[in-house]
């Protein structure tokens, strides 16, 4: 039997077991990782500043986001050895690359304590958090181990020391926030393909965003010789992507619209030109256009995933209604067929039995039809003290009962005749003559019994002598309502 202490060590044994998956994924993670850090070293160097964007803190942000705890010392030694090859000292290389991992492992943390982890990107609110805490706070620790290791063996001013501080800062926070969300979205398999539409959608989208971006932040000779090219001519895009498509799509669209900002601002182009330092303007434009892209576009994702479920739900709740309204009916089918079995189970004499004759001065005749042939079922024997005739002419005549309503109600009382059966149930007040001559009130009550299909195959009714209740006036039949004449109660009545 194994134990629970057993079975905890058997799981600790299998996380830290490394497999080949994983050497792949620390391989990629750490040439990207390095291939990234050498090209925005070189873009440095070229423009004699201080760059713009650091992609690796992006690259590593995902990774962690991706893959766990696992990747922190790949980005450190992968920090480590960028620094050693550009020229620092071991040690002032292992602060920096000490500073980076720590930018990543508290911004990873962060992310997945108060902003959804991977998540992140599919609720407005997660967006923003993770643009404050990823993007601003967690940068903060790289910057300022950065700039201290930097510039504590030379004498500079506390300007330069702020300049520094705030060009390293930018850069890290502008990876984490253009490159993690498209990292992570596309590498954590949750995005839907796009069907062949919405792909032709989307070129046309990046490609009239491309256009717009070369005027705004290219050579101002290309298009027009103005200088003062708006801004806002990449807000519809922006607004077109966070409507029609995923957060996938919303942050490859800010990544396009990034980089090419970044491109004109180091060749002196564009509104936001410095090649020397790291422009406020731009880092503020480019902050802003992407967490509020993202925001927008993961509102949006979230109104449709709310109106899905709204959708399902009223799905599931009319399949369920469905479900029970053909329950009810099986269970009214079967109780409607249990009556009839019952009825027809039992003999004449039997019913008779549940049905006594109650006396001559009232009662009530049940009465049970064949719908097609009108052929009586039965008749109880309340029939003949009612009536006055015997239940064997019925057997003879089934309209014999007809034959002793007074010609004036004869038409109430031929609702119960023939296939016109009205609705489910038919009520009628009419007077019979009974052989002695003398007049009897009664109120007939029919009922049609169905079969599945809807098809009439039995009249169920009940019909009462109520010639006691309208002699003493509690009832008050139509025929006297229209004050039509009325033969008389023989026979004392």
């Amino acid at each position: 039997m194994v134990s629970s202490s057993d079975t905890h060590d058997a799981k600790q044994a299998n996380s830290n077991t490394v497999s080949i998956k994983d050497l792949a994924i620390w391989l990629v993670v750490f040439v990207s990782y390095f291939l990234a850090a050498h090209l925005d070293l070189k873009l440095v160097n070229l423009q004699n500043g201080e760059g713009i964007i650091w992609v690796p803190s992006g690259i590593a942000l995902a990774a962690i986001l991706l893959r766990g705890n696992r990747i922190i010392p790949i980005v450190f030694a992968a920090s480590f050895i960028v620094e050693l090859t550009s020229g620092q000292s071991p040690l002032i290389a292992t602060a920096i690359a000490a500073g980076n991992t720590t930018e990543c492992a508290l911004g990873a943390y962060l992310v997945n304590r108060f902003a959804g982890g991977r998540k992140a990107f599919s609720r407005p609110a997660n967006v923003l958090r993770f643009s404050l805490l990823a993007g601003a706070v967690a940068t903060l620790a790289s910057a300022t181990i950065g700039t201290t290791v930097t510039s504590a063996p030379i004498e500079i001013s506390h300007t330069e020391v702020l300049a520094t501080l705030f060009a390293w800062w930018a850069g890290h926070a502008l990876g984490v926030l253009i490159l993690t969300p498209f990292l992570v979205l596309l590498l954590d398999g949750g995005h839907h393909p796009l069907h062949l539409g919405e792909l032709l959608e989307i070129a046309a989208l990046l490609l009239g965003l491309s256009l717009v971006c070369v005027i705004s932040f290219g050579p101002v000779d290309i298009f027009s010789n103005r200088t003062d090219t708006p801004l806002f001519l990449c807000v519809p895009f922006l607004v077109w992507v966070g409507i029609r498509f995923c957060p996938l799509e919303a942050s490859g669209a800010c990544l396009v619209l990034s980089g090419f900002a970044t491109w004109g601002s180091l060749h002196g182009y564009g509104p936001f030109a410095n090649s020397t330092s790291i422009p406020l303007p731009l880092v503020a434009y480019l902050c802003v256009a992407t967490t509020m892209t993202l925001t927008g576009t993961a509102t949006v994702a979230r109104q449709r995933d709310v109106a899905e479920d709204l959708l399902e739900q009223l799905y599931r709740s009319e399949s369920s209604k469905e479900m029970e309204i053909q329950r009810l009916a099986s269970e009214v089918d079967f109780f409607r067929d249990e009556l009839i079995r019952r009825v027809h189970s039992k003999s004449s004499a039997e019913l008779d039995r549940q049905f006594p004759e109650p006396g001559y001065d009232g009662g009530e005749v049940l009465w049970l039809l064949e719908a097609e042939t009108e052929s009586v079922l039965y008749v109880s024997p309340t029939y003949e003290a009612i009536w006055g005739r015997s239940r064997e002419d019925l057997e003879r005549d089934v309209h014999a009962w007809l034959d002793a309503v007074i010609p004036e109600d004869r038409g109430n009382a031929f609702r119960f005749v023939g296939q016109d059966f009205p609705g489910d149930r038919a009520e009628a007040t009419y007077r019979i003559r009974r052989p002695d001559g003398s007049h009897r009130w009664i109120f007939d009550r029919g009922f049609v019994i169905r079969d599945p299909s809807g098809r009439a195959i039995r009249y169920l009714g009940l019909a009462s002598d109520i010639t006691e209740l309208v002699r003493r006036g509690e009832v008050v039949p139509a025929q006297l309502e229209q004050s039509s004449p009325i033969p008389p109660l023989a026979g004392g009545s």
